[in-house]
């Protein structure tokens, strides 16, 4: 079960992360860093065989929103509030399945991937 989600949720990063940067393209050195983060990630959360597929669900609905918004002819305002609300909505699942010492594990990666694209962003 913990290989299924590792791969299902890696490669939905992946496509996030090609999604986010699609203007810019992430070179293969990129992809392989955001790969070694995820790893690292997913062995310090630890899933048990019981949250693993609880967690596939949570990501697979939030993705598919975010896949959704993308393709969205929606205004820019509108397309951040259903993302803030994509985001909220996932917090709010992946609490009640994490036990606190994931759920800190899991917000701290989201904080890293964050500052990460606001970097790439900045640097260009």
């Amino acid at each position: 079960m913990g290989k299924l989600f590792t791969i299902t949720f890696g490669l939905a990063l992946l496509i996030v992360a090609g999604n986010v940067q699609a203007q810019s393209n992430m070179t293969e050195e990129q992809k392989e860093e955001a790969r070694a983060r995820y790893e690292a990630y997913q062995e310090k959360l630890n899933l048990s065989d019981e949250q693993s597929p609880k967690v596939e669900e949570i990501n697979l609905a939030y993705f598919e929103g975010l896949s959704e918004l993308r393709n969205s002819n929606a205004s820019r305002l509108s397309k951040y509030r259903k993302f803030k609300g994509l985001s909220s909505k996932r917090d709010e699942d992946m609490k009640a399945v994490l036990t606190d010492e994931q759920y800190e594990i899991y917000k701290e990666f989201q904080k890293e991937t964050r500052e990460d694209f606001k970097e790439k962003r900045k640097n260009g």
